[in-house]
């Protein structure tokens, strides 16, 4: 923490949003945050927030980073593999800003899950590694396990995904986010869509199996926990977690 001159400046610098998640209350900054709701950050507050995101986001994105690098080092077969892994671009800042011209400011979490995280689209065939895990073969080989392959998307592909299907008038405004489970198994299925403008500062991912209001921050807290492969989390019990798992999952930054 940077020493202030002033006592009360150093107690507010300790209390802040910031400060607190840096030094360990993740869940607890975030639950604070989200109990908000849909009135949203009040502007006193909103650098402090901006700054937990800021800094959930390049977690983020550092253990996306490490989990790509080591699903290529035992030559795991990406589906796409153009799209696995694409930092966002100048290009990606325009779309926000048009999206966010025609829709309202985005919730915050996903605001900074774009401008930070960018592209990610784990899906392919995880051979003898992760037999689960299939994009061109059959998979329910092993069991009926969906593994749900982490993906994300950019600026880009939310603001042309709703320029092509706009929410309904009348309803809550929400974006197609990503492939569903069955998508992302390369079977006829359906999206993950997410909360847009006028919901919480850590909107709720829709129609995700197994996991009904969950918000973007605990889906990706899940993702990561299994190594991007969150649908391991209900694997039968007769059956072993895959050693990569632990794999890709170990020593990730915490967020």
């Amino acid at each position: 923490m940077i020493a202030l001159s002033s006592p009360g400046f150093t107690i507010l610098a300790m209390t802040s949003w910031a400060y607190r998640y840096r030094s360990g209350e993740h869940f607890a900054v975030w639950n604070e945050i989200r109990a908000l709701g849909s009135s949203g950050v009040p502007q006193p507050r909103l650098q402090d927030a901006e700054n937990v995101a800021y800094e959930t986001m390049s977690r983020v994105a550092a253990n996306v980073d490490m989990i790509v690098q080591r699903l290529g080092d035992v030559g795991y077969r990406f589906a796409s593999p153009e799209h696995v892994r694409r930092q966002p671009a100048t290009e990606d800042v325009a779309a926000l800003e048009r999206l966010e011209a025609a829709t309202g400011p985005l919730p915050l979490a996903l605001r900074s899950c774009l401008l930070i995280v960018g592209q990610v689209n784990l899906c392919g065939d995880g051979g003898p590694s992760l037999p689960h895990v299939s994009y061109h073969g059959n998979p329910h080989e092993e069991s009926d396990l969906l593994p749900d392959p982490l993906v994300l998307p950019s600026a880009r592909f939310l603001l042309d995904a709703w320029e092509e299907w706009p929410s309904d008038p009348g309803t809550d405004l929400s974006f197609i986010f990503a492939p569903d489970e069955l998508h992302k198994a390369n079977i006829s299925g359906a999206t993950h869509d997410i909360e847009g403008p006028g919901s919480s500062p850590d909107p709720q991912l829709l129609f995700v199996e197994r996991r009904k209001g969950i918000t973007l921050v605990d889906y990706l807290r899940v993702s990561m926990a299994w190594g991007g492969f969150p649908g391991y989390d209900a694997l039968p019990a007769d059956l072993h977690i895959p050693s990569l798992i632990e794999d890709l999952r170990r020593d990730l930054l915490l967020f």
